[in-house]
């Protein structure tokens, strides 16, 4: 892309959405320029809330004044209280309906399995303790004084929370089987009302019974209310219409944490309710949840959430890409202002050989970094971690460097496309099932992201602002299976329409330089790629393979224009460019990753956006390519390159097709065609006759992704065609020529 094509970039104006409050919380988030001013993945308030499960439940005896200090002491903004009733009309804190688990009650009362709360009065209650089974289990978090603690009144916990969390620290408490325990709702308003409680801005009252929530909303309208929910409550629910349906008397929802992806997130942030998931442990799942824009979370480790709030933090995974024998980039993103660090090495301890890269990560690049990392090894694989330089979480990841220039190894790549549009947001499985495989490569081959379609991400599009567009990257890296990918396998990304909008020409599109840089940004491209903005660049895999990327997107003539001579896709430079690479390349395999097809028609009539005219279809469309392409066909077959494949997704469907463009009858080249991992899925249809195309496989209407392998040895080339569970829907092996 020249000069012209970039010259907005320094128009671009960073503006700060401010996000309205709608509760009282007491972690502050830096909410900055990158909020794109719609999303719906990001938190409801300007605070995240720090939940204390059953206390600080990780380090104490759950349910005792003891976990409860401890959680305050480590910074938790709310603790949880879950509740039982007594026999005699009490409510105490407890989370199972027996004693029998978390007190001595087998012991102290033998005769009286199976030891329901209901059945013991509170005085009976009190003899037992709560604290030693703790010790027992817990034996690396035991402690002397934990022995002897009681279970706790309602009231007393109440009073001692207010007491040691100087009213700075909130109550959040369950009516736990409020079926088995008749006027609970009653009793706890009673408690709640002697204690001076009601009126507390930071006092929410949660249950799984819709019934209990309902009587609670109408005994006490103004208190904040969260619907609990498990997977199999949301099971065959059209999840809009129930967060919709629950606004009725809840302010928000606590949903365990799987249940959390962006169409969960887009349905509650839409109806104003507060996403508060359960119960989240790790710091990786708690900076997953967080990408997602969850309102709090309940942890048995306030500590853990406490120390990523309060410090940057690496926010959407890392990546490797670009990859050759000896370098790669390496990409992060942090969650604000923050250094960080990088250390590589091949030893998986990072004891020895260690390369250390810092760099900046600033709201300028939406606080990503990409580094380059030289000097490597070939064929060799190397360990590499990430963290912001004041925290001490770290990301992990790995990457293989490929063969040395005149090497013979066996290469595999997955290969794929067509994420996060036409209503298809993630979760995807289709990325799950690539990693799976362990491949050398994945090649992410166009329209990574949907700018122009409607996601929780951008609710209202088209992406406009390069905030809309960083908000799209960041959503598809919300997909654990995706960030797991990108982790432990080097990524070749390039883009297609959708990365800007549908079917443009990015010299006449106004959007493009706004794509263009959330693109660079968001993934891990060389300089080589993105100077100047060119992004085409040959890659090799030894001697095995030769990978051409090509950047159908930054050059080329509007669609609705003529072809004829003067027609471009790629441009003068960049067709010079190819042809060279393809004549100097020594490798078995040629691999050209184009953006769009060379015989499957797209775009419309009159505006074809791939190389073919579509003339199958409307014999007097004079728009498409196709005089391009024939260039680089005849090219190819004069010069008789062999091996050559063309590589691409776009088209929703999955096809392998093999050419005989000069009608001798033999092969001249090969096109390999995946998707979509998440978008519309659509049927194959008729081929373009002009270069002489043969189809080996055509199917649609499911998710899939390509595998491509190539092992000098046999001198064979295979194809996979997987679906998202990773079974083999078609397997082609191609005999290569010498």
């Amino acid at each position: 892309m020249k000069k012209s094509l970039i010259a907005g970039l320094a128009c671009l104006s960073l503006t700060t959405a401010i996000a309205t409050p709608y509760a009282v919380l007491a972690k502050p988030i830096e909410m900055s320029a990158t909020d794109n001013g719609q999303s719906t993945l990001k938190p409801l308030t300007s605070d995240v809330a720090v939940i204390a499960h059953r206390g600080a439940s990780a380090y104490g005896p759950e349910h005792t004044l003891a976990a409860y200090k401890q959680a305050m002491t480590m910074g938790a903004d709310y603790v949880e209280f879950d509740l039982q009733m007594t026999k005699d009309g009490h409510l105490i804190a407890l989370h199972d309906e027996t004693l029998a688990r978390t007190t001595n009650a087998k012991e102290l009362y033998p005769d009286r399995a199976p030891w329901r709360v209901k059945d013991f009065t509170l005085e009976e209650i009190k003899r037992l303790d709560a604290g030693s089974w703790f010790n027992k289990s817990y034996p690396n978090q035991a402690k002397t004084e934990y022995v002897g603690e009681q279970v706790p009144t309602l009231e007393e916990a109440i009073e001692f929370v207010k007491q040691h969390g100087n009213e700075k620290v909130g109550l959040y408490m369950e009516t736990k089987a409020p079926n088995v325990y008749p006027g609970m709702e009653e009793k706890l308003i009673e408690v709640l009302k002697k204690t001076n409680a009601l009126d507390d801005e930071m006092l929410f009252l949660e249950s799984f019974s819709e019934e209990s929530l309902r009587k609670l909303h109408n005994l006490v309208p103004n208190v904040k209310l969260i619907q609990l929910y498990t997977g199999s409550m949301l099971a065959g629910k059209d999840v809009y219409q129930e967060m919709k349906r629950i606004t009725e008397y809840a302010a928000g929802v606590g949903p365990s944490k799987d249940l959390v992806v962006p169409k969960l997130m887009q349905a509650a942030h839409q109806n104003k309710l507060l996403v508060h998931p359960w119960t989240v442990n790790s710091q990786d799942d708690m900076v997953s949840l967080l990408s997602l824009g969850v309102d709090g979370q309940f942890t048995n480790y306030p500590d853990r959430f406490e120390e990523l709030l309060d410090k940057p933090f690496i926010s959407h995974g890392v990546a490797s890409g670009d990859v050759t024998d000896s370098s790669a980039i390496l990409w992060a993103r942090t969650n604000k202002n923050a250094k960080v660090q990088f250390e590589i090495s091949t030893d998986s301890s990072f004891k020895h050989d260690t390369i250390v890269k810092t760099s900046p990560a600033d709201e300028v690049n939406d606080f990503t970094v990409n580094v380059e990392v030289n000097g490597l090894t070939p064929n060799t694989t190397y360990y590499y971690r990430a963290h912001a330089a004041s925290s001490n979480y770290t990301v992990n990841g790995t990457f293989k460097t490929a063969p040395a220039e005149d090497s013979l190894n066996p290469v595999t790549m997955v290969w794929g496309g067509d994420t996060g549009g036409h209503g298809e947001i993630p979760p995807y499985k289709s990325f799950n099932a690539m990693a799976a495989l362990n491949p050398d490569f994945f090649l992410y081959a166009g329209d990574t992201i949907y700018a122009d379609s409607p996601t929780p991400a951008v609710p209202n599009p088209p992406s406009k602002t390069v905030q809309d567009f960083w908000a799209k990257y960041k959503e598809i890296r919300t997909d654990a299976g995706f960030r797991s990918l990108l982790q432990k396998t080097p990524t070749f990304s390039y883009w297609d329409d959708h990365e800007v909008i549908n079917d443009f020409s990015g010299p006449s599109q106004p959007l493009t330089p706004t794509g263009l840089r959330a693109f660079k940004d968001y993934w891990p491209i060389s300089n080589d790629r993105s100077e100047a903005d060119k992004l085409y660049q040959k890659y090799s895999w030894g001697d095995t393979m030769d990978m051409i990327i090509l950047n159908n997107r930054g050059y080329r003539a509007p669609n609705t224009q003529a072809d004829g001579p003067d027609k471009t896709m790629i441009g003068e430079e960049q067709l010079q460019w190819l042809k060279q690479e393809l004549l100097q390349s020594d490798a078995k395999v040629k691999l050209i990753a184009s953006s769009v097809p060379i015989s499957i028609p797209t775009g419309k009539a009159m505006a074809r956006d791939g190389w073919a005219n579509g003339n199958q279809v409307n014999p007097n469309d004079p728009t498409g390519f196709e005089n391009e392409f024939k260039k680089i066909s005849d090219f190819i077959i004069e010069n008789e390159i062999k091996n050559v494949f063309f590589v691409t997704t776009d088209v929703h469907f999955a096809e392998i097709i093999k050419y005989d463009a000069n009608q001798d009858g033999k092969t001249d080249y090969n096109e390999l065609v995946s998707g979509p991992i998440g978008a519309i899925k659509i049927n194959p249809g008729t081929l373009d006759p002009t270069f002489g195309p043969e189809k080996l496989y055509a199917e649609g209407n499911f998710f899939n992704f390509g595998v491509f392998r190539v092992d000098p040895a046999t001198q064979q080339a295979t194809v996979e065609i997987k679906d998202e569970n990773g079974k083999v829907h078609f397997s082609h092996t191609f005999q290569l020529e010498d």
